[in-house]
């Protein structure tokens, strides 16, 4: 089914969709496990106008809402329908550099949503964007090409003149170029997105061994000491900072970016383009850092990443005497881009110690290694940012696989993990309709005093409501407790 997009872009003639990716059909499947409704999966053509189902279930005559689509298109934001009797209907974006090229919608079987299931339609529509993809980042085009035709689709969004200046001439590898791509596409989309400006520059600056990009526009800026130190949520929607600087450091560059509010912003990337790369002077990068308790399986897993992916950079191993604090203080001292921990080692309070790493001025990307994760630890550490989860003997590839996408900024769950993540957690038994009260107060990040006060109890009643919760559903923090809904 092809559905034209609100009247304000050109429609196209409507033509079938094609089978269903294999992927895409998953995809739609855990969507609709989600919340016990419907998911669908949708190509979006910006260039026509239109929009086509690609997996859902339209074949057994459930048509996807038309309507939240179409807001989404004439948004690119996430859209939420939840009207008062009416089935609630959640889209989220599927994006390729700067351009919506999808959208996954789902809709409320069993109530309403949660910020839990934004979260997770979000990280589905990274996989989702896996299996729209076609012919690569560049797809055949020069980095000028590319970058002309990403500064076009600006000046088509509104009323920002974007420019294009190029100095000298040089060969680029295509690795080397697809990376610098993606970073001018994410600095290009913040300018689109959020910055109000009425000119955006691009410089392409060919010297000696080396192409240095800038990206320059005059629009309201940002506090770029506080955005370096926000954490970046694990969607893999927009890349941020954090993925601009890990691209950066794995082409052995350097990356500034200058901002401040009202003065607009300013972004210098340099690579070296040599036939190899080339450290910067004095410079010691570290890729990985590998935590486990057993030696055997530091050693294993450094070994495996070693041979499956010489180019990850220095991979270490700590040995942590078992307190978070040392983990913090290596990776602060290493500066490591993915931190491969064992999940058990981050102990009881996952979510706080997860949140700990992530407040580090230049906090890694985290992958657990685990091989059998139990379903509320591995749904927190989802959501408390987490990039993978992978069992140590899983093998190589899927170790490097794993590893690699979260020096990206990206995340990488096996079709599994998706699934138990889509389920609904499994209900607690015992629990009693004042806990079942209590449970839903502290979700919504009420204090106990505040609990206390809507309930017409007091304080320590609550504080003993929310003992006895967690020991019933098995979580070990009022941030578990709330993040279980």
């Amino acid at each position: 089914m092809v559905v034209p997009a609100p009247s304000s872009v050109v429609t196209a003639s409507p033509s079938p969709a094609a089978t269903p990716d294999p992927l895409l059909r998953r995809i739609a499947d855990h969507l609709g496990t989600l919340t016990g409704g419907d998911g669908w999966v949708v190509r979006v053509d910006e260039a026509t106008g239109t929009w086509t189902v690609l997996a859902g279930p339209d074949a057994e005559g459930v048509a996807v809402p038309a309507s939240v689509v179409e807001e989404l298109v004439a948004s690119c934001d996430p859209v939420l329908l939840d009207a008062p009797g009416e089935p609630g209907v959640l889209a989220v974006p599927v994006r390729r550099g700067p351009r919506v090229v999808g959208a996954c919608v789902v809709t409320a079987g069993r109530g309403g949503f949660s910020p839990a299931d934004l979260h997770l339609a979000e990280l589905f529509a990274d996989y989702a964007a896996l299996a729209l993809a076609d012919g690569g980042v560049l797809a055949g085009r020069t980095l000028e090409q590319a970058v002309r035709e990403e500064l076009a689709w600006v000046e088509a969004r509104g009323t920002t003149r974007a420019d294009l200046m190029t100095v000298g001439a040089g060969t680029v590898a295509d690795d080397v170029a697809d990376e610098v791509f993606r970073m001018v596409q994410e600095a290009l989309l913040n300018v689109a997105v959020h910055a109000d400006a009425a000119c955006v520059r691009v410089g392409l600056l060919h010297g000696p061994g080396t192409l240095t990009v800038l990206v320059e526009d005059d629009g309201r800026g940002f506090d770029a000491g506080a955005q370096s130190r926000r954490r970046v949520a694990a969607t893999g929607a927009q890349l941020g900072l954090r993925a601009m600087a890990a691209r950066a450091r794995r082409l052995d560059g350097e990356l500034e970016i200058d901002s401040a509010p009202g003065r607009g912003a300013r972004l210098r990337l340099t690579v070296p383009c040599t036939a190899g790369p080339v450290p910067a002077p004095g410079r010691t990068r570290t890729g990985v850092v590998v935590a486990a308790r057993r030696p055997v399986v530091r050693a294993g897993v450094v070994r495996l990443l070693q041979l499956g992916a010489p180019g990850l950079g220095m991979v270490s191993e700590v040995s942590p005497t078992g307190s978070a604090h040392d983990l913090a203080g290596a990776c602060r001292l290493l500066g490591p881009d993915v931190l491969v921990v064992e999940h058990d080692l981050l102990g009881d309070d996952l979510v706080a110690q997860l949140d700990g790493l992530a407040a580090l001025p230049d906090p890694p990307a985290v992958v657990l290694l685990a091989d059998d994760c139990p379903d509320d630890r591995l749904r927190a550490a989802v959501a408390a940012g987490v990039k993978g989860c992978v069992d140590p003997d899983a093998g190589a590839e899927r170790l490097v696989a794993v590893v690699t996408a979260a020096g990206r900024g990206e995340s990488l769950l096996a079709d599994d993990q998706l699934g138990r993540l889509a389920a609904p957690p499994r209900p607690a038994t015992g629990i009693t309709p004042r806990e079942t009260e209590v449970r839903r107060l502290v979700a919504r990040g009420l204090t106990d005093r505040q609990i206390a006060r809507a309930l017409a109890i007091s304080a320590k009643t609550v504080e003993k409501h929310v003992g006895s919760l967690l020991r019933k559903t098995g979580t070990h923090n009022r941030t578990m407790l709330a993040r279980l809904g």
